[in-house]
């Protein structure tokens, strides 16, 4: 396997910095500004009807002036408070924003350093002949997985009992920002309801509010980090794979698929995923791996035969 060497990707954190500066920075500081300045617009009008009413035998300019205060007062105060809370939820949100998209730019950036490293080395693999095999004769060599992606979107991690593969970094932080956004934002909804409401939250206004504030965002994210979890398991000492949620004892596994694949994309564009599938003895095949970086996908499938003691067959993919 050939180095893949590290090119410029850094350079498009230029647009997201640039928004953030430039135009999502300076609203939110306007918008922070503005309410700081009404805040004390209000707190002067409460000094001055407080002040007002403290005089005696008050003129009709006074009284008319008292009573458009009392009246004005607590819409300007419910309205500040208001305010308040969307500058919250707003807050919580790029707080998780940022931090979503400085872990998927780190985890990029670490996956590019690592391909270039001086540790990393051509590997020699000697692939298995699956075409004087029974079984690798017998097999499929259309993909598994239906979807792909081009890049490194799952992967092989060292555990104390084996191996596991699971969905990489990147990933993970997209599906726990979807999650936190929808948290912080159906927080802060149910905390402003009981500050303003005089109400209780029954079941049917808590439904409402979860999805119309956050719980939508909540229910995918949940969903993105229960399917970008373990997706197969290699139990070293136990002698055992789970994968696709069946136990697999190793006398039963025969070989290794890996196999290129073209994707059709639409607004993203076309681009080759690659595969490794385990084969059975019984001829059925289990996808392990699925995602677009190659080199990757074979260091990894490299770990998975050794650990296993399996021949890889492979059509076509250098």
């Amino acid at each position: 396997m050939n180095k893949v060497s590290l090119k410029n990707s850094w350079f498009f954190l230029i647009i997201p910095i640039g928004m953030v500066i430039f135009v999502a920075f300076p609203q939110f500081r306007g918008m922070y500004d503005n309410y700081v300045k009404d805040e004390q617009t209000y707190h002067a009008q409460v000094r001055e009807l407080d002040s007002l009413q403290q005089v005696q035998n008050p003129s009709m300019r006074v009284r008319n002036t008292i009573s458009r205060l009392e009246t004005g007062l607590p819409i300007r105060k419910r309205g500040l408070d208001k305010r308040r809370y969307t500058g919250y939820k707003t807050g919580g949100m790029l707080a998780v924003l940022a931090v979503m998209f400085v872990g998927m730019f780190g985890s990029s950036y670490w996956v590019k350093r690592k391909k270039s490293s001086s540790k990393n080395r051509q590997i020699s693999f000697d692939f298995g002949d699956f075409t004087s095999d029974a079984i690798g004769q017998g097999i499929s060599w259309e993909p598994v997985a239906n979807s792909g992606s081009n890049f490194m979107s799952e992967h092989l991690k060292e555990t104390r009992y084996g191996f596991k593969i699971s969905s990489s970094p990147y990933m993970k932080f997209m599906a726990w920002a979807f999650f936190l956004v929808g948290l912080n934002y159906l927080g802060w909804s149910i905390v402003e309801h009981y500050e303003f409401s005089t109400t209780s939250l029954g079941f049917m206004e808590l439904g409402k509010m979860f999805f119309t504030s956050g719980g939508v965002f909540m229910l995918v994210g949940g969903f993105l980090i229960v399917t970008f979890g373990s997706k197969a398991h290699i139990h070293r000492n136990r002698r055992l794979l789970i994968v696709d949620g069946i136990k697999l004892n190793f006398s039963e596994l025969y070989a290794l698929q890996v196999l290129e694949k073209f994707v059709q994309g639409n607004k993203s564009g076309s681009y080759y995923s690659y595969e490794v599938n385990l084969v059975t003895r019984e001829g059925q095949r289990h996808n392990l791996l699925n995602h677009g970086d190659k080199m990757f996908i074979l260091s990894d499938m490299v770990k998975i035969a050794q650990a296993l003691k399996l021949p890889v067959w492979n059509a076509g993919v250098q």
